[in-house]
């Protein structure tokens, strides 16, 4: 294992994706084959962040006790994964890059990482993955969580998330916020609460989009399907709509109308009903 330093650079992107191809300060170039596991901690102080770029592999968000970020790595095919971890006060970055060799068929990808982040429940998170899954649990401080292909799943989650997913489903369970996602190609679901003064965006080009809330929720809905149908169990006023076999529009208001709810679907289906699903 060999130990060097990086600089980070300011491109104006987003963190998680300049760490895809530059990246931190500790940077753990994994030997030969086979599988390796890296497991680090890092103390942290009342501002915690977590940013992570990934390659290949799936990324676990897990909520522990305070004042520390815990970073678990299982690296397969190692001799083919830059694996890059540091921290600067109390910004945690990690980065993986899976390089592809050449084989019959072309250019391969081989190796990836699987991470588990242990983090304190009001750490902000930033987590952009090229293939698999991002699974959040317990994070009350928000993030922008990615995945070019691959699924992405919030459960318990308190703040104001975004993000979305080229290729892959996004699920959003007993979430309380502001929520804005989009999927290329898959469904998005979500059951939870919308808080006064939040924008909400679910947006589906091929799939579905099903959300549950509380009837007695505020709610400015406009929803919105291009190819499919649309059906609401809510009992909205000011309400107008255009339905039809192939596609159609529903906007109204729910309460007061405090938090907006935009749905827009290409293809596919909207269902709107009361929480849970």
């Amino acid at each position: 294992m060999t130990v060097r330093s990086r600089i980070i650079p300011d491109t104006g992107r987003p963190i998680w994706l300049a760490l895809l191809t530059a990246a931190s300060i500790l940077s753990i170039a994994c030997g030969a084959g086979g599988e390796e596991t890296t497991r680090l901690s890092f103390d942290v102080g009342p501002s915690p962040h977590l940013v992570v770029g990934a390659g290949h592999g799936d990324v676990i968000v897990q909520t522990g006790a305070a004042g520390t970020i815990t970073v678990l790595g299982v690296t397969t095919a190692a001799d083919n994964v830059d694996l890059e971890i540091g921290a600067i006060a109390d910004v945690v970055t990690v980065a993986s890059v899976t390089g592809s060799s050449r084989n019959l068929f072309g250019d391969t990808a081989q190796g990836g990482v699987d991470f588990t982040f242990t983090v304190p429940p009001e750490t902000v998170i930033e987590v952009g993955i090229a293939n698999g899954t991002v699974s959040v649990d317990g994070v009350q401080a928000g993030g922008v969580i990615s995945a070019g292909i691959g699924s992405i799943a919030l459960r318990d989650v308190t703040g104001e998330f975004s993000g979305g997913a080229g290729s892959g489903d996004i699920e959003i369970s007993r979430g309380t916020g502001s929520f804005r996602f989009t999927t290329g190609m898959g469904s998005i679901r979500f059951e939870g609460d919308l808080i006064s003064g939040g924008v909400n965006e679910f947006e589906a080009g091929t799939g579905d989009v099903i959300v549950a809330i509380s009837g007695d929720a505020d709610i400015e809905l406009e929803a919105t399907v291009a190819k499919g149908s649309l059906s609401s169990e809510l009992t909205l006023t000011e309400e107008t709509s255009t339905l039809s076999g192939s596609g159609g529009t529903l906007a109204g208001t729910l309460g007061d109308g405090g938090a907006d709810l935009v749905i827009t679907v290409g293809t596919g289906s909207v269902e709107i009903s009361d929480r849970p699903f």
